[in-house]
């Protein structure tokens, strides 16, 4: 029967192990510092709560930039409305400066043209 429980107190250690590795990655991932607990399994759930805290904030983000950078297109004329549709005259660059975990800074560049947003191509530009 003791060996049962020995078999037992190392699979709660595996598993215990395993949560702490699964945290700490998550944790690294995110750049954020998130304390242990003696309870490995509610230090896993919140590091995986802090994911969808991560993901709600970069959305709420990216959408006040993208709004931000349709009204300075709207003001430079790059897309405007004509006839009951907004029409672009260009492709649209897109340049993103993002800070990494590590503290070091990323710059992201897209170019859209109109279909890919689903505007219509200005005549004669």
């Amino acid at each position: 029967m003791s060996y049962m429980f020995g078999f037992q107190d190392k699979s709660v250690q595996v598993a215990s192990a395993t949560y702490r590795k699964a945290k700490a990655a998550i944790t690294e991932s995110l750049g954020i510092d998130l304390p242990n607990t003696k309870y490995p399994s509610e230090d896993f759930q919140n590091a995986i709560d802090l994911i969808d805290e991560k993901i709600l904030n970069t959305y709420k983000l990216g959408l006040k930039r993208g709004l931000t950078q349709v009204i300075a297109w709207l003001a430079d004329g790059t897309i405007s409305f004509q006839d009951g549709e907004f029409k672009v005259n260009t492709d649209l660059k897109i340049e993103i400066k993002r800070a990494k975990p590590d503290g070091t800074l990323q710059t992201l560049k897209y170019k859209l043209t109109h279909s890919d947003i689903g505007l219509e191509k200005r005549d004669g530009k």
